[in-house]
């Protein structure tokens, strides 16, 4: 059989790491902020559609926050309705789909994206354990 070739000289590329979210990221989490994805042209210049969404996340258990990319095109909720919301909106995020890639790594901390299938709305209740 044939391995591919990741590891050579004890240097890896970042794109061929991968881990999963579990017991990283909480299920349920406050958004703070909702903003399109769009795609590029060949010449790197933005188009008007929208490959995937960012929701910049808070963990209600202990605050720390993290932007997560959906590969859907709709937002689960606007930045207008976020905006209006006078309570916290929460979404649930299946955290065994999710996948955590460094694409940065220096000093010793790893700059990652954290991407997931799609997230939904979760109610507030279920949001602070």
């Amino acid at each position: 059989f044939s391995m591919k070739n990741i590891i050579n000289n004890n240097k890896m590329s970042t794109s061929d790491i991968q881990i999963s979210a579990m017991g990283l990221i909480a299920e349920i989490v406050a958004v703070r902020d909702v903003k399109p994805i769009f795609k590029s042209d060949s010449d790197g210049k933005r188009t008007d559609i929208v490959e995937a969404i960012r929701y910049d996340c808070i963990n209600p258990n202990d605050f720390s926050t993290f932007t997560l990319k959906t590969l859907s095109i709709k937002p689960v909720i606007t930045a207008e309705e976020l905006e209006m919301s006078e309570t916290p909106v929460y979404i649930s995020i299946p955290v065994n789909d999710v996948v955590i890639k460094p694409y940065k790594i220096e000093y010793g901390v790893a700059t990652v994206s954290i991407i997931a299938p799609y997230v939904k709305l979760a109610s507030s209740e279920k949001g602070i354990k």
